[in-house]
């Protein structure tokens, strides 16, 4: 069973994301919006720690290749902790009969506002993007993306039950 578990964790989680990552390839190429910049992140996250806890847009050195990692490795562990609450908060037999209800709370609710209210925040666009001239379209996208990447999470849980 704890492969089973190892296994599932690492398909969902990585799968989605990777599911998370293409649609926003897809809406920066059809010029909606572009997907999250996550060398930002990792700028945001690497400045953390000395309190600076807003990304302010005055720094305007290029990123370096250790702020794109930190970027782009706490994006694939967010997507890796959403693989293990399924498990975890609905127990192990969710591995084997997903359901939609836990998809749904965690791969859309839980993740859009973890994005809207923690890191569209934290990257300077305030709490449901209130300080962006596009809040509404940029609320609508991260709703739409993790729509898509529940939709993946549940395709993928159910294609390994």
């Amino acid at each position: 069973m704890a492969t089973e578990l190892i296994i599932f964790i690492l398909v969902v989680g990585i799968g989605s994301t990777i599911v998370l990552d293409l649609w926003g390839v897809f809406t920066a190429k059809i010029g909606w919006m572009p997907g999250t910049h996550w060398p930002s992140v990792g700028r945001w996250l690497l400045g953390i720690p000395a309190g600076h806890l807003v990304l302010d847009g005055t720094d305007t050195r290029p990123h370096t290749l250790s702020e794109a990692a930190v970027g782009w490795i706490f994006h694939y562990l967010i997507g890796l902790a959403y693989a293990v609450s399924f498990p975890l908060f609905w127990g192990i037999g969710f591995i084997s009969a997903p359901t939609v209800f836990p998809v749904f709370l965690i791969g859309v609710i839980v993740s859009s506002l973890a994005g809207l209210i923690v890191l569209m925040p934290g990257m300077g666009g305030g709490i449901f993007a209130r300080k962006l001239p596009n809040a509404g379209a940029m609320i609508v996208y991260v709703l739409v993306a993790h729509v898509i990447f529940a939709i993946a999470q549940y395709l993928l849980a159910l294609l390994l039950a």
